[in-house]
């Protein structure tokens, strides 16, 4: 067993620049959630059906102290406040991967890395020189996981035509295409209309529910 300490780092994705933390977090939390909503049924009781999963949140404590040297401490907290700046390039603040340990990288019980974005920050500087100049800071993080969505259809996939399902729209979908998706036949798009009573299937709204029937 290697007794090396192993630093939280922080990755850059869009700039490449990675940083370790000046102390690892005493302790971290993650908070994960699944979407349920009560679908109507013609003449009984509502059921519970699954709509997807949400994303990840990643909370921490991150503690920072120059005082020793006698240095500004915002050196180092302003590289973790640097990534909620938004990037004109890519029109967003950038994707951030988190690493600490080496304990089962990839593994079903590893929470790291962690591939998200910077979603809060909030920070506490209390301790100071006498010219007011900050040495001790605490930072209260709150990272999201980012997935692009090709990446959560790979990983969400429906695969079974015969379950009735429930599906989110989204901006751009069409009945033909969530067809495709569910019974891989883009012309099966007329159980899903009559299902839902959609008097004009080319009418979608982002956010409305489908009930996906089953194909028999």
């Amino acid at each position: 067993m290697s007794g090396r300490l192993e630093k939280l780092r922080i990755r850059n994705e869009d700039s490449g620049e990675e940083f370790a933390v000046l102390f690892n977090p005493t302790e971290y939390s993650i908070e994960d959630a699944s979407k349920w909503t009560d679908q109507d049924r013609m003449g009984q009781k509502p059921e519970l059906q699954y709509t997807g999963g949400q994303r990840k949140k990643l909370s921490m404590e991150l503690f920072f102290d120059t005082y020793e040297d006698r240095s500004d401490v915002r050196e180092f907290t302003s590289k973790i406040a640097g990534l909620l700046v938004f990037n004109r390039e890519v029109h967003r603040p950038p994707k951030v991967t988190l690493n600490w340990g080496q304990a089962a990288p990839g593994g079903p019980h590893a929470d790291f890395p962690f591939v998200g974005v910077l979603e809060s920050l909030k920070q506490q500087f209390v301790l100071f020189q006498g010219d007011g100049t900050p040495v001790r800071a605490k930072l209260s993080a709150v990272f999201l996981e980012y997935t692009l969505p090709e990446e959560e259809l790979q990983q969400n996939e429906p695969h079974s035509p015969d379950h009735t399902k429930a599906y989110v729209v989204k901006q751009g979908d069409t009945l033909s295409g969530i067809a495709a998706m569910f019974y891989r036949d883009a012309r099966l798009w007329r159980p899903i209309a009559d299902r839902n009573d959609l008097d004009n299937p080319r009418l979608l709204a982002p956010g409305q529910v489908l009930t996906i029937p089953q194909i028999v």
